[in-house]
Order: structure tokens, then C-alpha cells, then sequence
């Protein structure tokens, strides 16, 4: 028996005679192993025993499935044995031994979904409300566009077509990333159509509204609060903001470097692109709780992750303000409109947004603005945000005593 310490590097280099199979195990999870044939196929397994005798559980290719992701699998398996079940024969049973959606929606998340994906945690939302409840121990590659219609009519009839919309767009993805990578044969989204026809938005606040926002993010506070602030004060999107780290900011330089995967919403799509912080935006930042989390802001109980619950806070953030119909998103609008207002031109306002010349018309590419110029436009917004707040606290009648 072979037993190694398993490795993202050890396991790519494993290698068996040319006329045979190796098997090997990890040093650290007994019965999590991987078998490697003579023409260099690897695939990972856990052996276990059941009422006395041995049993083996194929569980799925490498490098198709991760050793992070086989790692938990076997865990898993190990588990159900632990409680007196036989999860070879229980998911041979159930899906014939084929990967079940379950195991291609969590290795969909570790593979393609954290790495290039800001907004991620919101992909892992969306399976577990809706997608898991549905398809968990299906085998992945059953599930039919009848399936997939079904599924996104019962969003549409709790009353939400355009989170229907979403939930379409994420099946949609997570099955071409599956064709890509050979998990799954085939893709049942063909041919459906989105829910809801969705208009582009152009809500911009009025300066009363802002003021009242400002007004209730004061007592919204962390991290909602500063969250909203920051988003109008760096005209920057919400899930770059939601995913600021420490990392990213430089305070000496006053400068905020969003990595490509927050940039352009997925790594590879543009590079990164350099912020300026204002004062009043330097204020807020430095005015934060720390905490052990890479992020800035982090999610609750979850510090390895940006925060999320954002439909939630929005309502609290509208009961709170009395200003209806508006989203977060609303904010880097108003902000780019605002600044419009004070005469940015439109090459120094596409670099400060990181729009491409495919972005709003009008709106040059990131590259025709330097630096400098960006600073003196956002320093001018955020004067101009605080002369609005100042205002709105004045005209807001004194507290009682």
C-alpha cells in the first residue's frame, strides 16, 4: 500500500507503470485514496468497510474534481459510514454512480465560481435556496430543460422574475463551465427563455434622497453603513465594494486597487483598475472596526467571506429614509451623473467607472484618464457629497430631548 501526503503537486505528478494501476492513499484521511492507471488516468476513491466487508466508492476524475473538493467528498462518505450506512451502494441506488447535481453544483462553486467571481457567495445563494432543494441527489446530468422551465416558473410565482432570471443565468453558466470541463455531457438549458424582460435602470437620487440615505446609513452603521457610503463616494459597483480587502488599499498612496476579478467581474476579463480615495472616502475607511478577516467587510460568521444579505439591508436602508424604489446600485449612477453635473468630462468618467467603450455611450476607455485627474474629480464629488449631507442635517429637525 502507497500512502502519500497528498498535494495538488504530488497528486499532478503521480504517475503508475505502463502496464498497471497505482493506487494511492492519503496520509492524513484513512481510506481517501487515488487510483492511477497505466495510460495516466486518475481518479480519486475511499474505501471503507461495511458490516465486514471492504468497500470502494469512485469518487469522480481528477483533475476534473479538485483534491480539495474529493477531500470533502470522502469526508462525507466517511461520515455516513461512521452512522452505519453504505453511501457506495446508497448513491449507486439513487443516481447509478453517476456525479450527482449536488457534488457538480459544490465543485462548480470551488473551481470556477471563487476563483473568478466576485460575487460568488450569491452563486452559492442561489443553489442552496432553489437549485439543491430541487436536484441535490439527481444525477447532474438528468436534469432536463423541462426541469430547468419548471424550476425557474416557481420563482416567477413567488413573485420574483427577476430573480427568476437569475437563477436561469446561473444554471446556464454552471452547465457550460460543466461542458467545459467534461463533467457533463450535455446542456439542458437550450432554448429557454429569460422570465422577465428587464429595462436598463436609471434611477439617480436627488440631493434630498441622498441626505436622507446618508442619514439612515448613520443608523444603519457597520457594515451596511459605511458600505453605502463608500459606493457613493468611489462610483464604484457594488460587489467591488461588498469585497474591498485591507490588501487592496494603500493609505499612504491613497489609491484603491481593485484586482481584476473585481474590476471586470471575472479574472482575465480586464486588468486591474486603480481607484483614488478622497478625503471624506479615507475618513470612513479608517474610521472601520478591524477585524481578522481579509475583508473589510466581512459576512457574519463567515469571515473568509465578502458580506452579503443586500436585498435586506436595502429595505432597512428604505424604511429607514423614506426614499422608495431605490437599490444600491443606484448609488454608482448618482454618483457618476453627479459628477457629470460638475463638469467631468466623459474620458476622465469612463476611467473612473472602468467602463470599456462597449459601456454606456459617450464613455471612453479606462486608459485616456491619468491618476491625478481621476483624484480631482472624485475629491470634487466628495466635497460635494459632504456640502449635501451638511445640508440634510441641518433641515432635519432637532431630536427630542
Amino acid at each position: 500500500m502507497s500512502i502519500l501526503k497528498f498535494t495538488e503537486q504530488a497528486v499532478a505528478e503521480a504517475r503508475a507503470p505502463a502496464a498497471g494501476r497505482l493506487d494511492l492513499w492519503d496520509e492524513e484521511l484513512p481510506g481517501f485514496g487515488l487510483r492511477v492507471s497505466g495510460a495516466g488516468r486518475k481518479s480519486w476513491q475511499v474505501m471503507y468497510r461495511v458490516a465486514g466487508r471492504k468497500r470502494r466508492m469512485t469518487l469522480g476524475r481528477y483533475p476534473a474534481l479538485s483534491l480539495e473538493i474529493a477531500r470533502d467528498a470522502a469526508e462525507d462518505a466517511l461520515r455516513e459510514v461512521a452512522r452505519g450506512r453504505d453511501p457506495a451502494a446508497e448513491r449507486a441506488s439513487m443516481t447509478g454512480g453517476a456525479l450527482t447535481f449536488e457534488a457538480f453544483a459544490k465543485a462548480y462553486l470551488e473551481r470556477h465560481a471563487k476563483p473568478n467571481k466576485l460575487s460568488w457567495a450569491e452563486d452559492a445563494r442561489m443553489i442552496e435556496r432553489d437549485l439543491l432543494p430541487a436536484w441535490r441527489r439527481r444525477p447532474a446530468e438528468t436534469v432536463t430543460r423541462r426541469d430547468v422551465i419548471e424550476l425557474v416558473e416557481r420563482v416567477v410565482r413567488r413573485g420574483h422574475p427577476t430573480a427568476a432570471n437569475r437563477r436561469l443565468a446561473l444554471i446556464r453558466k454552471m452547465y457550460a463551465w460543466g461542458l467545459e470541463v467534461d463533467l457533463v455531457p450535455a446542456t439542458p438549458v437550450v432554448a429557454v427563455r429569460a422570465p422577465a424582460r428587464e429595462a436598463p435602470r436609471e434611477r439617480v437620487l436627488g440631493e434630498a434622497e441622498l441626505a436622507a440615505l446618508w442619514s439612515a446609513w448613520e443608523r444603519i452603521g457597520w457594515p451596511f453603513g459605511p458600505l453605502g457610503k463608500l459606493m457613493l463616494l468611489t462610483a464604484q459597483r457594488r460587489r467591488a465594494v461588498a469585497g474591498l480587502r485591507l490588501a487592496d488599499i494603500g493609505l499612504a498612496s491613497r489609491i484603491w486597487t481593485l484586482p481584476p476579478e473585481a474590476a471586470g467581474g471575472r479574472v482575465g476579463g480586464r486588468g486591474a483598475h486603480a481607484v483614488p480615495l478622497s478625503s471624506f472616502a479615507i475618513e470612513i475607511l479608517t474610521s472601520l472596526p478591524r477585524t481578522d478577516s481579509p475583508y473589510v467587510f466581512p459576512a457574519r460568521g463567515h469571515p473568509g467571506r465578502p458580506v452579503s444579505g443586500f436585498s435586506k439591508a436595502a429595505r432597512r436602508m428604505a424604511e429607514l429614509s423614506g426614499v422608495g424604489d431605490c437599490r444600491l446600485g443606484d448609488l454608482r449612477r448618482t454618483a457618476a451623473d453627479g459628477m457629470a453635473r460638475q463638469g467631468v468630462p466623459p474620458h476622465v468618467l469612463g476611467a473612473i467607472l472602468n467602463r470599456g467603450t462597449g459601456g454606456r455611450p459617450g464613455l471612453a476607455g479606462p486608459a485616456e484618464a491619468d491618476i491625478e485627474t481621476m483624484r480631482l474629480a472624485l475629491e470634487a464629488w466628495a466635497e460635494r457629497v459632504r456640502e449635501i449631507v451638511r445640508a440634510g442635517a441641518s433641515d432635519r429637525p432637532a431630536a427630542a430631548p
